[in-house]
C-alpha cells in the first residue's frame, strides 16, 4: 500500500512539473533536465505535439518516461493539457497509457484527469487494471507550504500476495488473500517519501476472500497422531488445535469483512471477521508501513467460543506465529505452541518423534 500510494504521489508531481512548464511557456527540454536531475526521473516527449488556441489553449503529446533504478518504466502514454483564456482559468490534464510497469506491476490502461489552480492539483480520476482487479481514486494535492494530500476511492478483487511478492516484501506461499475496497479515505502531508508514510491517516473498509493452503501429508499427520493422542495425553490440545484448524479453515474459501484504520504510518484493525460455511475467526493487528513489522493475533471460534488463540510477530516476510487457547489451558499448558515450525518441520516429525523418542 505504502509503495503504491508513493508511486501515485510521484505520478502527480511529475505531471504538475509539466503544466508548469506549458503554463508559463517555458522551455521544456530545461524543465524535463531539471527533473531529471533532481528526482532521477527520465520524460523522453515525442515529436509529434499538438498545439490549439481556440477555444482554448491545448497542448498534446506523446510520452515515455523510466526512472534510473528501472523500477518505474511508462511507454507510448499520451498527456492533453488545456487552459482557458480567463485569469483563473485551471489547468486541465488528461494523460492515459496503455501500461504503467512499478516494481513489476503493471497499471493497465491508466487513466489521469486533473486540474491544476491555486497551488492545488485536483485529482478527478486515476484509474487502471492490477492483476486481475483494479483501483479508482479522486483527491487533491496541495503544492503550498503546508503539502496536503487527500485521497479517496475504491479497488476491487487486488491480489494481496501477487503485490506482495512484485514488492518484494513477503512470499506467502500457504495463504491467499483478495481483496476490496467500497471506499477509502487517507490524508498526509507530502514533504518527502518518508513523510507521506510518517503521517498517514485514515481508514478503508475491507472484503475479500482468504484461503488457507494444507498439504496432503500434513492430514495424514494430523490424523495419525489423534489415533495417539490416548497413549500420549500431554499431545490431545496440539492434536485438537492442528485437526480443527485442517478441518474448519483449511482449504475451504473464507470471507474477510470490516475496516481498516491508517494511524500515523501505523495499519491497525480490530476484529477483522474471517468466516466460512464451518466457523469463524477475528483477526486483530498493527502492521508499522515503515518497517513492515506486524503485531496480532487471530481469535478462532467453536460453538461461538474462542477455541484456539494464534498470535502473529515479527516481520512481514517471515512473522512469527504461536497457537495457545482453550485446549492448551485446560491441560496446564500456558506457554503457547510454535505452529510455525510445527507445519515447517512437517506434523509427521511429531508422530516420528513420539513413536522413536530415543532416536
Amino acid at each position: 500500500m505504502r509503495k503504491i500510494l508513493i508511486l501515485l504521489v510521484s505520478f502527480i508531481i511529475i505531471f504538475s512539473l509539466i503544466f508548469f512548464a506549458i503554463k508559463n511557456k517555458l522551455n521544456i527540454d530545461k524543465i524535463l533536465e531539471k527533473i531529471e536531475n533532481n528526482i532521477g526521473i527520465n520524460i523522453k516527449l515525442k515529436d509529434d505535439q499538438e498545439w490549439s488556441y481556440y477555444p482554448k489553449i491545448s497542448y498534446q503529446n506523446n510520452l515515455s518516461l523510466y526512472n534510473n533504478s528501472g523500477n518505474l518504466i511508462i511507454r507510448n502514454s499520451q498527456i492533453n493539457i488545456t487552459r482557458g483564456y480567463g485569469i483563473s482559468s485551471p489547468l486541465t490534464i488528461k494523460y492515459q497509457s496503455p501500461s504503467i510497469i512499478y516494481k513489476g506491476i503493471n497499471f493497465r490502461d491508466s487513466k489521469i484527469e486533473s486540474k491544476y489552480n491555486n497551488k492545488v492539483i485536483n485529482l478527478n480520476k486515476f484509474s487502471a487494471d492490477i492483476i486481475d482487479g483494479n483501483i479508482n481514486i479522486d483527491g487533491y494535492f496541495a503544492t503550498d507550504n503546508n503539502k496536503k494530500i487527500s485521497l479517496n476511492g475504491s479497488f476491487n478483487n487486488i491480489s494481496i500476495n501477487r503485490i506482495l511478492k512484485k514488492l518484494k516484501i513477503a512470499n506467502w506461499e500457504r495463504v491467499k488473500i483478495k481483496l476490496s475496497s467500497s471506499h477509502f479515505s487517507l490524508y498526509s502531508i507530502n514533504n518527502t517519501q518518508e513523510k507521506i508514510i510518517e503521517n498517514l491517516n485514515g481508514e478503508m473498509n475491507i472484503s475479500g476472500s482468504i484461503f488457507f493452503i494444507s498439504k496432503e501429508e500434513e492430514r495424514f499427520g494430523a490424523t495419525f497422531l489423534s489415533l495417539l493422542v490416548n497413549k500420549f495425553a500431554n499431545m490431545r490440545p496440539l492434536s485438537k488445535s492442528l485437526n480443527y484448524l485442517l478441518n474448519e479453515f483449511s482449504d475451504i474459501p473464507s470471507n474477510i469483512s470490516g475496516k481498516i484504520y491508517f494511524n500515523e504510518g501505523v495499519l491497525e484493525t480490530e476484529k477483522l471477521l474471517i468466516e466460512n460455511q464451518n466457523e469463524k475467526a477475528f483477526l486483530s493487528a498493527s502492521l508499522d508501513l515503515k518497517s513492515n513489522k506486524i503485531d496480532g493475533g487471530i481469535d478462532f471460534y467453536k460453538n461461538n467460543n474462542i477455541f484456539l488463540i494464534i498470535k502473529i510477530s515479527g516481520d512481514l516476510r517471515n512473522p512469527e506465529i504461536f497457537i495457545g487457547g482453550e485446549t492448551f489451558i485446560e491441560k496446564g499448558i500456558t506457554e503457547p505452541q510454535n505452529i510455525k515450525e510445527i507445519f515447517e518441520k512437517g506434523i509427521q516429525s511429531i508422530v516420528d518423534n513420539i513413536l522413536n523418542p530415543n532416536d
